[in-house]
């Protein structure tokens, strides 16, 4: 069984956040391996802002040099239907989906379903039957699972990746639970 684990980076303009990046890969829930990673820059068509730029470490450049935000969508629902995704992705945290949804262009087809899994959510409630600290972001949440955060932080693929090692290993040991 595979699925899709996304992620995106926004440039928060006072006008409105923009996405700026996709990252995404396809893992194999059972086995845990990354099958296939995906990554593109998006032409948000507005000055990124200095904050953006140091947090993400994307410059104008980038994004000036990127296509559109749905050509960079279709290359990963491209790599999703290759390995026949679930139609539920993973992300950290509710909104990416939302956010993807509402700036794509109406005539584009929306390949998932209307639910995307929180993958934050479900950490959340692990520590909290555990008794444990529920509040965390993607680097934390990883140590506290005895797992290394890999890659760059708030760079869209190396946070997809990470989500996808965050929910493989809740799913280990709700197995073991069982």
């Amino acid at each position: 069984m595979n699925i899709l684990s996304f992620d995106l980076e926004l440039n928060q303009d006072p006008t409105g956040a923009k996405i700026i990046e996709i990252g995404a890969c396809v893992a194999n829930i059972n086995s845990g391996e990354i099958l296939e990673s995906y990554s593109a820059f998006v032409n948000p068509e507005q000055a990124l802002t200095e904050f953006i730029i140091q947090l993400t470490g994307i410059s104008q450049q980038q994004v000036d040099a990127a296509g559109c935000l749905e050509d960079a969508y279709l290359g990963m629902v491209t790599m999703a239907k290759s390995y026949e995704c679930l139609r539920m992705p993973l992300v950290w945290g509710m909104g990416d989906g939302l956010a993807l949804r509402q700036e794509l262009p109406a005539h584009v087809e929306w390949l998932f379903g209307w639910r995307e899994l929180d993958v934050k959510a479900v950490f959340q409630a692990y520590q909290m039957a555990k008794g444990e600290k529920i509040h965390a972001g993607l680097a934390k949440a990883l140590t506290r699972l005895g797992l290394t955060f890999k890659g760059i932080k708030h760079r869209a693929i190396d946070d997809a990746i990470n989500t996808f090692h965050i929910y493989h290993a809740l799913l280990k040991k709700f197995s073991q639970a069982i």
